[in-house]
């Protein structure tokens, strides 16, 4: 398994986390997207392009869609996801990500790893890839590869897919071993 890192400095601790390898990866806008010269794009989602990021061929993994929406409706969660969302995803080979750094830094966990799991149930239904990561940006922010798979598990992910963004789309700078 490995794990995704924001920090080249991390490359070097990927063996005493657990991990196989770490991934240095740039977080990018949609706005962004066009000028990225990423090998594998990662892009944190807005409102406003929500749509066009998913109907975007470049695009290997979206972030952040459980903070989209700050309140919840009265009969289901806003996470950020939906049915014409994941075929999209499904249709493009375009990764659901979930940020563990997220939980670690924000305020309202109970909330966040509730609409995680709605997202889940969803990609498990559409049959969408999902990614599990650390992104950590220090040291600080790293975990164990234990950590995240039993993280994975309470949401509902049963088998994490990491390597399979690689899989998903053509990349011939990076092998998977």
């Amino acid at each position: 398994m490995m794990d995704f890192v924001l920090n080249k400095a991390l490359l070097g601790l990927s063996k005493e986390f657990g991990f196989s390898k770490f991934v240095n990866v740039k977080i990018i806008k949609f706005k962004d997207l066009k000028t990225s010269k990423e090998t594998l794009v990662i892009v944190e989602v807005d409102n406003k392009n929500l749509r066009k990021i998913f109907e975007s061929k470049n695009v290997d993994i979206v972030l952040g869609l459980e903070k989209l929406e700050d309140k919840d409706s009265l009969h289901h969660k806003n996470s950020g996801l939906n049915q014409v969302l994941c075929n999209l995803a499904k249709k493009n080979k375009i990764s659901v990500g979930f940020n563990f750094n997220d939980v670690l830094s924000g305020l309202e966990e109970g909330k966040l790893i509730g609409r995680m799991m709605q997202n889940v149930r969803l990609c498990k239904k559409y049959k969408v890839n999902m990614v599990l990561g650390s992104f950590a940006k220090t040291k600080y922010d790293l975990r164990l590869k234990k950590d995240l798979e039993v993280f994975g598990k309470l949401i509902g992910i049963d088998k994490l897919g990491n390597t399979k963004v690689f899989k998903l789309k053509e990349f011939s700078d990076i092998k998977v071993v």
